[in-house]
């Protein structure tokens, strides 16, 4: 398993699949590759707290995108610095089709956003994609931070282009073109 074909075909499933659909797929990829245990412990973490962060900064960066007539919003987390996140309010935004992410280093204000400890915690103890183990909790961490992100977008209105991704991603995920 290659973790960068998983994630190319995570993004389209983005616009294919419910969040449920999403959540449970990599469930189950994660414990038929690790075995039930892990995958319940991260299914187990409660987003409750992440979720009210995100949507409070999310709040504030879309307040700063129709005071200065910004293109996108990036969400961007680190998974080797405490799963903390930022947002980005970008001048600039090319579609998923163009294949160009550059746009996304070029923001004209940024946001702090949550962290997630408990999701940090999981990921240091098993590394990004050393192994198999490895690839399947890490997916399956991006695709909780995913899904929670989502989520809280769903309950916003949001008039610009919404992405996520890891530190260093590329290409970054696509919430809302």
């Amino acid at each position: 398993m290659n973790i960068f074909d998983c994630l190319e075909e995570l993004q389209a499933e983005l616009f294919e699949k419910s969040y449920e659909e999403l959540e449970a797929k990599y469930y189950e990829l994660c414990s038929t590759n690790v075995g039930g245990n892990e995958a319940e412990r991260i299914h187990n973490i409660n987003l409750d707290t992440f979720q009210t962060q995100v949507k409070s900064s999310l709040q504030e960066a879309m307040h700063i995108v129709n005071e200065q007539s910004a293109k996108a919003i990036y969400f961007e987390y680190d998974m080797n610095n405490g799963w903390e996140s930022t947002f980005f309010i970008c001048d600039g935004y090319s579609s998923l089709l163009e294949e160009d992410d550059d746009w996304a280093s070029d923001w004209i204000d940024e946001i702090e956003g949550p962290s997630n400890k408990e999701f940090a915690q999981v990921y240091k103890e098993n590394g990004f994609d050393a192994t198999e183990k490895a690839k399947a909790i890490t997916l399956f961490l991006i695709v909780r931070t995913l899904v929670a992100f989502g989520t809280v977008a769903k309950s916003i209105k949001l008039n610009v282009p919404l992405c996520i991704g890891f530190h260093d991603q590329d290409p970054i995920m696509r919430i809302k073109e």
